[in-house]
């Protein structure tokens, strides 16, 4: 990973026509000639491409995801991907999100992957809309790609959620109550398993099935969010705060927001202190 390319913020391998840097985003427009590989490179930061015109193939991790016009594509921050453009000029709509915006909606936008295919009518259509926005912009412009860029970020997740076809089976719920519930050492899938009276394979395919994540994934997003929402909303200690929300010790939290979040815990609540923000799922 180390060889590969890092772009940073707002930086394509293409030529671009226009860039405009506004609340927490960079917007680009950029073009590539026809029948040329973009090499395997990486985005320090997150975003979303809507291809104008043309279309390309996008290859991360073995498999391809075609890209024609009109078509929306995400890209996590830090994926290793290369480009394979069509037989003509494409051009393409870029919307970049900068760390601290990223990290601000931290876990709900944790659900978003690369390999994702959006397929959401209203996806293109909030996207279409940034685009005019960035061309043909007036005084309330900033304010309005602000607005449609959260716009874009929600219908994504919701685009990437399946519909529930039923409510979770009383044991399922009872499960996550007990992940809820825990403020020490996670129980084994075994010990759920007995708790709920099911098997480890029900268990665990189950919970997928309804929440689109293991047990242990939803343990780690719940500490998370609960250690997050207590360093933006109180002044309490970074080791009681550890304790309260389930791990272990403040390095053991320390590590955990360093792997996901890539920030500390103290340096996440000097650059979110006082944000709001309502987790779901």
């Amino acid at each position: 990973m180390s060889s590969t390319p890092v772009l940073g913020f707002g930086r394509y391998l293409g030529t671009p026509l226009q860039r405009l840097e506004v609340a927490g985003l960079v917007l680009t427009e950029s073009t590539y000639p026809p029948d040329v590989v973009l090499p395997l490179h990486r985005h320090r930061h997150a975003g979303f491409r809507l291809t104008l015109e043309g279309g390309f193939t996008d290859v991360l991790e073995g498999r391809a995801r075609q890209c024609p016009p009109r078509s929306v594509a995400f890209q996590a921050p830090e994926v290793a991907h290369e480009q394979r453009i069509a037989g003509r000029l494409t051009r393409t709509f870029n919307v970049d999100f900068s760390e601290e915006v990223w990290r601000s909606r931290y876990p709900l936008v944790s659900r978003l992957d690369s390999r994702m295919e959006l397929a959401s009518a209203r996806l293109s259509t909030l996207t279409a809309r940034l685009y005019q926005e960035f061309r043909h912009g007036d005084d309330m412009t900033a304010l309005a790609i602000e607005g449609l860029a959260l716009e874009l970020l929600a219908e994504a997740v919701r685009a990437t959620t399946p519909p529930k076809a039923s409510a979770p089976p009383a044991w399922l719920a009872r499960v996550r109550e007990l992940l809820d519930a825990v403020r020490g050492p996670p129980p084994t899938l075994a010990q759920l398993a007995r708790e709920a009276g099911v098997s480890p394979t029900q268990l665990g395919r189950g919970f997928r099935q309804f929440f689109q994540c293991t047990p242990v994934d939803y343990l780690r997003r719940s500490r998370l969010e609960r250690a997050s929402r207590a360093l933006r909303e109180t002044a309490h200690p970074i080791s009681d705060i550890a304790l309260e929300a389930g791990y272990c010790d403040q390095s053991h939290m320390t590590r955990e927001f360093s792997r996901r979040l890539h920030l500390a815990p103290a340096e996440y609540r000097r650059l979110l202190a006082g944000r709001s923000f309502r987790p779901t799922g």
